[in-house]
């Protein structure tokens, strides 16, 4: 199941709740499909190399993301090569063009501070997915997603059936839009259609869309679909939007700070005793968090930490009115670091809404919690699990 709105999938955590923006849910996604893979190396000559791989760790905000490729030390013929790191910076608004290569197995970005055939980026079997999760990302940054034409174009192919949409009324909350099962490459279009959909639907109200979902599923051709795709939305008046815009230049004061560290920790402290009855009003009403959601953090503490454990909170910095947010406002980033028996890595990140001076909202949530058990058993490593925690 992939749950993106409020939920960040990452590759090692089973669960975890967060209500993003377009862009952080192509960064989240480009994230999950890289870090989950280990990458071919190869000989001068093209073969690959016997037994070595390597590993992607991925990083960034907005319209910019740094790629740190981890070679593990190797030798080829009678040259032998340390381990090494190398980072690519990639500036999503400057991309030319992007193709899938080699037997569909990568993604090829070209970009003027690329290499000159681009930047090879391994997926295997997810390289249409994260092609997809690419192109949407340098769609919204303003970049260019047409492959480079190296060969005369074939005839274009004939138009894909649009998967039907429908939009069902949703008593005291709006309007939900559904659609069953389409291509993952067509995801784009589907958001895109249902922004228009609900433009029409507000009619001379303006739509404010909220939490989409939807489950990943794969035919017996290893090609990828999304399944009961659910995006919810509502209509407002910006007349009287209970939203306000926060001035350009409004700054948080010292009481701010310290309410906000307040109001951080005391939802850390429910998270730690699952005491969801309390804690669940104090995520946003439009991120519609079911218990389960919730709960999934609570529950591989009581699964796996032993009991009693401590956290840290760092505010990485405030926000006014962020571009692709639900709704205007004053939002705060509070990085989270804590240490539990039996857990090798619980951190993370949350975003706080402001909606008041003294009252706040969680409006998303991307905690990993690692236990030890999964680097025991093999499901990961320990320096995987610091890595999570360094980013």
């Amino acid at each position: 199941m992939r749950l993106l709105v409020p939920a960040l999938v990452a590759a090692l955590v089973p669960a975890s709740t967060s209500a993003q923006t377009a862009h952080d849910v192509a960064q989240a996604e480009i994230k999950s499909l890289l870090e989950r893979v280990r990458a071919p190396m190869y000989t001068g000559s093209g073969a690959t190399l016997p037994g070595k791989t390597a590993t992607y760790s991925v990083s960034g905000t907005r319209c910019s993301t740094r790629l740190e490729v981890s070679y593990p030390s190797h030798q080829i013929d009678a040259t032998a090569h340390p381990a090494r790191t190398e980072a690519t910076d990639f500036a999503w608004n400057r991309v030319q063009s992007t193709r899938l290569s080699n037997g569909d197995q990568y993604v090829v970005v070209m970009a003027p501070n690329l290499p000159a055939r681009g930047r090879f980026l391994y997926a295997g079997s997810a390289a249409a997915t994260l092609k997809a999760a690419i192109d949407r990302l340098v769609r919204l940054c303003g970049g260019t997603t047409q492959a480079v034409a190296i060969a005369p174009p074939a005839p274009p192919p004939p138009a894909p059936v649009q998967p039907a949409i429908r939009i069902e009324a949703v008593p005291g909350k709006g309007y939900a839009a559904t659609v069953a099962t389409f291509p993952v490459a067509q995801l784009s279009s589907v958001s895109d259609r249902i922004a228009a959909l609900a433009k029409q639907r507000c009619g001379r109200l303006s739509a404010r869309m909220g939490r989409y979902k939807y489950f990943t599923s794969t035919d017996a051709q290893g090609r990828a679909a999304l399944t009961q795709y659910r995006q919810s939305f509502s209509c407002y008046d910006p007349a009287t939007d209970p939203y306000e815009r926060a001035p350009a230049d409004w700054k948080p004061s010292a009481q701010d700070q310290a309410d906000l560290t307040a109001f951080a920790d005391r939802y850390m402290g429910l998270l730690d005793r699952s005491d969801y009855v309390a804690g669940m009003p104090m995520m946003e009403p439009i991120l519609e968090i079911e218990k389960d959601e919730w709960l999934s953090v609570p529950n591989m503490l009581t699964q796996h930490a032993g009991r009693p454990g401590r956290w840290s909170l760092q505010t990485l910095g405030w926000v006014n009115n962020p571009e692709g947010a639900s709704h205007p406002g004053r939002y705060a980033f509070v990085k989270v670091t804590a240490t539990y028996p039996k857990i090798a890595a619980y951190c993370g990140t949350l975003v706080i809404y402001r909606q008041r001076p003294g009252s706040y909202l969680i409006t998303q949530q991307n905690l990993s919690v690692i236990p030890e058990s999964w680097i025991t058993s093999g499901r990961t490593t320990r320096a995987e699990a610091l890595k999570t925690c360094a980013q």
